[in-house]
């Protein structure tokens, strides 16, 4: 260490200056900048997985809601049409000529003095009044 006078009684004490620089200390510096990167690139790295896992969960679950939607639209485009179907058959149900017809085919029921004939499912039943 070097002593320097000032003016006064009081000594400073500094370090001596050295004039050649460490030939390590490049090295030292190269060495901590690269674990620096590495570092920075292994966060950035995990960053990037966790959002990218983040991502293709949402996704999948946006693709199975929407799997699931299109299964209840399907559903109740079926329901409908039964409703549709039921309800169209009460209405016709509440007619009397439609109600004898349906249940002379369906229990095979006759008026009195009626005769009623099978035949083959391939043509209906007939029917002759006397």
């Amino acid at each position: 260490m070097e002593v320097h006078k000032l003016n006064s009684n009081v000594s400073v004490l500094q370090p001596k200056k050295s004039q050649t620089p460490k030939p390590n200390h490049n090295n030292h510096a190269k060495v901590v900048h690269r674990r620096r990167i590495l570092l920075i690139g292994i966060v950035f790295a995990i960053i990037v997985v966790v959002f990218g896992v983040q991502i293709f969960n949402a996704h999948r679950t946006y693709a199975n809601t929407m799997e699931q939607i299109e299964i209840s639209n399907q559903k109740l485009t079926k329901q409908k049409a039964t409703q549709r179907d039921l309800k169209l058959e009460v209405s016709q149900l509440h007619n009397t000529n439609y109600l004898e017809k349906y249940i002379r085919e369906k229990y095979m029921y006759s008026k009195p003095g009626e005769q009623i004939y099978n035949l083959p499912d391939d043509v209906k039943t007939t029917t002759i009044q006397k």
